[in-house]
């Protein structure tokens, strides 16, 4: 586009025209932006319902060990060792088939929902003796 083509656009009426000008579309812009504010506050708001928690692995423990939630959220345990890791539930001697993580590498992270009152113990099959607690209240 011309510099004086621009100007012309300028004359007839301002900024809308300016923009047509160059290709651009006001309305289409502005929907377009609606629609990115709109995405980004669904974003923020999906990310922080549900609750939950998250326990890291790192360091041959669990961080927290204990971890109390309420009822229907979710606990995430994130590798964050160099070694190989996997969650199961129950303590030794007295395991259960309640829940079993697949192994995790360095980085990478598994998740269980609680949809029972009560506690849930578990542990690490890779390490032993590391031992963890769920708290699931109301």
């Amino acid at each position: 586009m011309k510099k004086q083509d621009i100007g012309q656009a300028c004359e007839r009426g301002g900024w809308r025209f300016r923009l047509k000008a160059y290709g651009l579309d006001v309305t289409r812009i502005l929907y377009m932006a609606v629609i990115l504010i709109s995405l980004l506050a669904a974003t923020a708001l999906f990310s922080s319902c549900g609750g939950g928690a998250t326990v890291t692995m790192k360091e041959l423990k669990f961080e927290p060990d204990v971890v109390t939630i309420k009822k229907g959220e979710t606990v995430t345990w994130e590798n964050e060792d160099r070694r190989e890791r996997q969650i199961m539930s129950g303590h030794p001697p007295v395991m259960t088939d309640e829940y079993m993580s697949p192994v995790l590498k360095t980085g990478e992270r598994w998740s269980f929902s609680f949809d029972r009152l009560g506690e849930y113990p578990y542990h690490d099959m890779k390490i032993p003796g590391l031992l963890g607690r769920i708290v699931v209240e109301e």
